[in-house]
């Protein structure tokens, strides 16, 4: 993006151009996004590993004002029952997702959605929960081999677990990397606005796990999930998300016989029934999103998107 068109955007958002646009449109799905953590303002650049994935609070508060006030906020129970029994859903809907269990969501994400009226999903990995432990790939990050974490996520299952294994590096709850506690989950699985859904135990590529593997992550990630917040665990993203890179045929069956009944990927699209429930896409989010940019995206960007795939296209994921 040039600063020119930087500029223009901020322009146009403050001239309302983007409000008027949007107040006409109808999307041709749910716009599901996709978050990860939640940094403060405060903090400074560059302190983070894989600092995209981590978005300023005030940059998530300004999306939430955008969403809010331009399009309609819905729940995953609400996208959940149209892709179920095709309910009807308004014209400009945005369902809000968080992935992997950072406790920064709860501390600083969940205050902001619900200042705002957002209901959001949290994908939550569960290893981490319980073994009070960094995520494996944070780990490796904070003891200098960032570099090397793509690399071990598309290695053999087995040299993952390996690596995973090595990584195991306690956190205390209030570090920038900490997951989620259990009491955390409890507190926003009774939070109205709020669902809690898995994303594997380990947070391993899916794809590269035999079947057993794949289970194991998948239903003892359900499982815990339902033992800390007391309620059924439907949902999931896989983690990574590209359709046949990192699940498989396979890993949708494990899913779907975990009792999941609407997943997401990553793959870039609108959700709703033009997809099948457990392969819904979502629109990445990082860090240095602005709202300008945020309201020519939906106001143009994804739609041009949208026109420019058939419904054959999007049922097979292109």
């Amino acid at each position: 993006m040039t600063l020119h068109g930087t500029a223009t955007k901020a322009m146009l958002l403050r001239v309302g151009h983007y409000r008027r646009r949007l107040a006409a449109a109808r999307f041709p799905g749910v716009v599901v996004l996709c978050y990860h953590a939640v940094r403060p303002d405060a903090a400074p650049a560059g302190s983070y590993p894989f600092e995209q994935l981590h978005v300023r609070a005030s940059e998530l508060a300004a999306h939430c004002e955008l969403i809010a006030g331009c399009c309609t906020p819905i729940s995953l129970p609400a996208l959940r029952h149209a892709v179920a029994h095709g309910s009807p859903l308004p014209a400009r809907p945005v369902l809000f997702t968080f992935d992997d269990g950072y406790r920064s969501v709860a501390t600083l994400a969940a205050p902001i959605l619900e200042r705002h009226g957002v209901p959001a999903a949290f994908f939550v990995c569960s290893g981490s929960i319980a073994g009070r432990r960094l995520l494996w790939y944070d780990a490796m990050a904070r003891r200098g081999a960032e570099a090397d974490v793509d690399r071990v996520k598309r290695a053999p299952f087995e040299e993952w677990q390996r690596a995973d294994a090595e990584s195991l590096t306690p956190v205390d709850d209030d570090d920038p990397l900490a997951p989620m506690t259990p009491g955390d989950l409890r507190s926003l699985a009774v939070r109205p606005l709020f669902e809690i859904g898995a994303h594997t135990v380990s947070h391993p590529i899916l794809a590269r796990a035999g079947v057993a593997d794949q289970r194991e992550q998948i239903v003892d990630c359900v499982r815990a999930l339902e033992r800390w917040t007391g309620r059924p665990v439907t949902s999931f993203a896989y983690p990574n998300g590209q359709p046949g890179v990192d699940y498989s045929p396979d890993t949708i069956a494990v899913v779907r016989e975990a009792g999941i009944d609407i997943a997401f990927s990553t793959r870039t699209g609108f959700a709703g029934r033009g997809a099948a429930a457990l392969e819904q896409p979502r629109f990445m989010m990082l860090a240095g999103i602005s709202q300008s940019e945020l309201a020519h995206r939906l106001a143009y960007s994804w739609r041009r998107l949208a026109d420019a795939q058939t419904p054959t296209a999007i049922e097979r994921g292109a």
